[in-house]
């Protein structure tokens, strides 16, 4: 049922999962069986029911880090269970299994405040995940309630001299960890920031522990320097451990948003000396509001966050955050699906030569497919798609689905790259393979996504000029949206640009729009790379178009995205009537 993982969620979740206890509650007994088995790689202690009453008498005599229940059982289902669990402990974490995937039992569940939910078929990873972040965050309020009695011991038994040693953290000369919680505890009208040296432990481990110290020390003298110079108000500032640094302070969290974001700013703009060397380091930070119930347990998850996508992040936990995450997951499975069950497929909308008023090629653009027949646009689950590393498997059906489809056609087909299918090696094996058993290559053209990404040239130019040698052309989408396409088209041997959809539809009314497609087009024309016309919708934007020279157009003007047909194996000619376009062979 399930495999040896290596991810690295696995191995965290066997050490920090280490002496909890577990309490599993489900009525089917093979599903039982063989999750418990699946559960004991982690915790020590698993005890199981088959039914939701002897799951709650079992949670009403023992105490459980943590129970696990299935939603559908006999005499209580899980959410029942759960609510009657929760009259006695408020605070027991708890895990929700279900096949259903109703809103009314997605409400009922942020309304009892179940941490985690996990969908059926129950996937290796994802279930690994969700009890990694449930577990951690047990973890953390273990660690906070060790530390608060820890500090409390100390007050009894130790002098005011002692406590300040425990509270004053030895190598940064900031307030410590236990000092942040005491005070966390004593101002809960206070916002948190948790701030954190980014790739601090690769710096520490090839340098070693002193300079790491030295690092730390450097940070602290500097967070406190600038905190002074932005003299907004502030309790304390602490370092809470290894690269992470807090900061308390009675602002509400958007104003000390602003305050964090000067600071990191000033940090990311200043040298630090490092084993004799000045260097840059950067800096992430999370941020929960005055009253938060768990700040500490927040911020992390705000820090975690921010350091994925690169800004400071401020926790939300509304429902509308809580719909976004269910959301999300929902995708996730519809993605899963459709990928295992063929059902992502190319539309074709048409481009037109401006000259010949003949369409005499297509853009593949991707849609999902429903089991209902409901067709799902390519924003939706694309973003999803890249985070969950499902999207170069999209790309692939695409691509394959599009060269079968044209494969007989006298017309040629553009197809939309992003510089991770590049960089991925077994999406470039893929392409190549089935250029080459394509019977026209030089029909097929490939564009560029995400054109202000491309970062090192290297990959995309020998890529580009692999597919070149089959015949093959290549496009930048949206061209003109940022300033560095200039050098994407010195340095990549462009054939064509596609000139981005909002200056197109700002050409009728919008002098700077007409000066700059006008621009584009005339250096276009001098480098000798044919220009596209997007998002033209009317013959008004048209007329100007071909009044500029720009070689072809795409928009709804000349069609919509639509299905393969057999119209499409042969150049078909455009004819205006009335704002709305028809096409005759």
């Amino acid at each position: 049922m399930y495999s040896n993982p290596s991810n690295e969620h696995y191995r965290l979740l066997q050490d920090t999962a280490k002496g909890m206890r577990v309490l599993y509650v489900e009525d089917d007994p093979f599903i039982r069986r063989e999750y418990i088995t699946f559960l004991s790689r982690f915790f020590e202690q698993i005890d199981s029911e088959s039914n939701g009453e002897e799951g709650l008498k079992a949670a009403l005599v023992n105490r459980y880090d943590l129970i696990i229940t299935d939603y559908q059982m006999p005499l209580l289902n899980g959410l029942e269970m759960i609510e009657k669990i929760k009259e006695h402990y408020p605070t027991q974490a708890t895990l929700l299994v279900s096949a259903h995937k109703e809103s009314d039992i997605l409400h009922r569940s942020v309304e009892l405040g179940i941490d985690g939910y996990l969908f059926k078929p129950i996937e290796r990873i994802q279930t690994i995940d969700v009890l990694y972040k449930i577990v951690a965050k047990i973890s953390m309020e273990k660690e906070n309630v060790i530390y608060k009695e820890h500090l409390e011991e100390l007050v009894i038994e130790k002098s005011r001299e002692a406590l300040l040693t425990y509270t004053v953290d030895r190598i940064s000369g900031l307030f410590s960890f236990a000092m942040l919680e005491n005070d966390l505890l004593e101002h809960r009208n206070n916002s948190l920031s948790l701030l954190k040296i980014n790739n601090f432990k690769n710096v520490n481990d090839f340098y070693g522990y002193s300079v790491g110290n030295s690092i730390l020390k450097q940070t602290a003298e500097l967070l406190s320097r600038f905190i002074e110079e932005e003299a907004f108000p502030f309790h304390a500032i602490y370092r809470v451990s290894g690269a992470h640094f807090a900061v308390l302070s009675p602002l509400d969290a958007k104003e000390l948003y602003h305050y964090i974001q000067r600071i990191i700013h000033k940090f990311e703009a200043t040298e630090i000396q490092i084993n004799g060397q000045m260097m840059y380091l950067e800096m992430g930070a999370g941020i929960v509001d005055q009253g938060d119930d768990a700040p500490l347990s927040h911020a992390d998850i705000a820090l975690r966050q921010a350091e994925k996508e690169g800004t400071i992040i401020i926790y939300r936990n509304d429902t509308r955050s809580v719909q976004e995450r269910s959301t999300k997951l929902q995708y996730q499975d519809m993605i899963k699906r459709a990928l295992q069950e063929d059902r992502f497929v190319p539309y074709f909308q048409p481009i037109i030569d401006n000259k010949t008023k003949k369409i005499m090629k297509y853009e593949a653009l991707a849609r999902l497919i429903l089991p209902d027949g409901e067709v799902i646009s390519p924003g939706l689950f694309l973003p999803i798609a890249k985070e969950t590393k499902m999207y170069n498997s999209i790309t692939k059906m695409i691509i394959r689905k599009t060269l079968e489809n044209f494969s007989h056609s006298e017309c040629s087909v553009s197809m939309n790259l992003s510089i991770d299918d590049i960089r991925d090696r077994s999406t470039r094996e893929f392409l190549i393979e089935q250029i080459a058993q394509f019977p026209q290559p030089e029909r097929l053209i490939f564009e560029l996504l995400e054109s202000e990404g491309i970062g090192s040239y290297e990959a995309v130019q020998h890529f580009f000029s692999e597919i070149k040698h089959y015949g093959c052309k290549v496009a930048i989408d949206d061209f003109g949206s940022g300033y560095s396409n200039f050098e994407h088209l010195a340095k990549l041997n462009i054939d064509y640009i596609k000139i981005d959809g909002s200056l197109i539809l700002g050409i009728e009314d919008t002098l700077i729009s007409q000066v700059i497609v006008e621009m584009l087009s005339d250096f276009a024309r001098k480098m000798g790379i044919k220009t596209i016309a997007e998002f033209v919708s009317k013959e008004s934007i048209s007329a100007k178009v071909n009044a500029m020279g720009i070689d072809e157009s795409q928009g709804f003007l000349y069609g919509q995205a639509i299905p393969h047909s057999m119209r499409m194996n042969h150049f078909i000619h455009y004819i205006p009537e009335k704002e709305t376009a028809k096409v005759v062979y």
